[in-house]
């Protein structure tokens, strides 16, 4: 499977995504991506994944994957993330989930901390 590391703006690990289906490191399903746009369990929109890189509801952005780049944005150096426990199964994402457009990106970080975006 295809896994993508999240970390927050300081390059500390602190989500996976795996598929459509984001996980913590203790192996529990956290949310999910429907196309570019991240939904936690309870369905509600969390923010948007373009270009390897997380957005707030606000556009501004909140993790990365390594590698990430954004005009105008210094990325720290990621930190090797801890081993993940066994995966949990995923919940069933919400039936009415859609898609989101990301109308504006601003190349700032969010006052939001990428470890409470999807408690």
């Amino acid at each position: 499977m295809n896994e993508k590391v999240l970390f927050n703006r300081y390059g500390k690990a602190v989500y996976r995504i795996c598929g459509t289906v984001v996980y913590d490191f203790l192996g529990k399903p956290r949310g999910f991506l429907i196309g570019k746009t991240v939904y936690d369990n309870q369905g509600r929109h969390r923010g948007f994944f373009i270009e390897n890189v997380l957005w707030d509801r606000g556009g501004r952005i909140i993790g990365f994957i390594a590698g990430a780049k954004v005009e105008g944005v210094t990325f720290p150096p990621v930190e090797v993330p801890p081993v993940p426990y066994k995966d949990l199964p995923a919940p069933e994402p919400p039936a009415n989930l859609i898609d989101l457009d990301c109308s504006v990106r601003v190349p700032l970080w969010s006052i939001m901390r990428l470890e409470n975006l999807l408690v």
